[in-house]
């Protein structure tokens, strides 16, 4: 079974200033969310999958060395080095602990099963327990993503139609872009990941077709005719695109509406802000 889009990390300085952001192109995004650990988030929740804009909020609750899959270390290293942008793309898990033995005998696991919990809130105010478990994968060149799938343990906690509903008509996470030297050197891992085994091979890299969204490899160059920016591009992966879809007419007309500058390129509209590449797709035909 392939394992789809569950969310995209936007990781910020400023929270809130991020997150208005995104409300003003049209998102319904959460109050804002503490992890134990130091960092503190807000969602914009679409169906099946979700945006994390993530900052680290208490770095004096980050002790230790860490190590690659700690999560509030690698994303305090991750702003130092990288400043803001796409610092992580999560699939989804149906059983976290077996995607991890499967990733150990593909030879990019290797580490423990993260599992944690918090309070969240249901859309009429209520309280309600969260928990999660993330397995990890990781390429030894690729330390700029944050490569991981996530089980939701308790999903009817988390889900809910009523945060799903934007001004904007974004309905789903239509892509995610990553870039590297020489996207056919990541296929492999790319295929353990996701698990689809038959990927999409084009001049613009490989692709993996999920249920829930595209996993796109692809080089520098057709990345910039694509988005009108230069990507951070290095032998390994770096996740550079995020692209939404749903109503084109509705999304067209908030992003006018939002004043937040835009290219239209190639079917879609594009914006860049905190470090992040943000397309929508308003070519019906797309």
């Amino acid at each position: 079974m392939s394992r789809g889009i569950d969310h995209v990390i936007h990781l910020v300085r400023d929270l809130d200033a991020a997150a208005s952001l995104y409300e003003k192109l049209g998102f319904l995004v959460s109050a804002r969310n503490k992890h134990p650990f130091g960092t503190h988030n807000r969602i914009a929740q679409l169906d099946g999958s979700y945006v994390e804009i993530l900052a680290v909020v208490e770095p004096e609750k980050i002790q230790g060395a860490g190590g690659p899959t700690s999560f509030a270390h690698y994303h305090r290293d991750f702003l130092a080095r990288n400043g803001e942008g796409l610092s992580g793309l999560v699939l989804a898990s149906s059983d976290a602990n077996a995607d991890k033995l499967a990733f150990d005998k593909a030879g990019y696991g290797g580490f423990p099963v993260f599992d944690f919990g918090r309070m969240g809130k249901r859309p009429d105010g209520s309280e309600a327990e969260l928990a999660f478990a993330l397995s990890f994968l990781r390429e030894p060149d690729s330390a700029d993503v944050m490569t991981v799938v996530c089980e939701h343990k308790r999903p009817e906690n988390f889900w809910f139609k009523e945060l799903q509903a934007h001004a904007n008509g974004a309905s789903r996470v239509a892509s995610a872009i990553l870039t590297a030297e020489s996207p056919t050197d990541h296929q492999y891992f790319l295929q353990a990941w996701t698990g689809v085994r038959d990927l999409r091979s084009t001049s613009l890299g490989v692709t993996a077709e999920t249920r829930r969204g595209d996993i796109q490899i692809t080089e520098a160059r057709p990345f910039e005719d694509a988005f009108g920016i230069k990507p951070a591009v290095s032998k390994g992966l770096r996740l550079s695109a995020l692209t939404f879809a749903g109503d084109a007419v509705k999304i067209r007309a908030a992003i006018s509406k939002s004043g937040i500058a835009a290219q239209e390129r190639n079917g879609r509209l594009v914006i860049h802000a905190h470090g992040a590449v943000l397309g929508f797709e308003v070519n019906a035909a797309r």
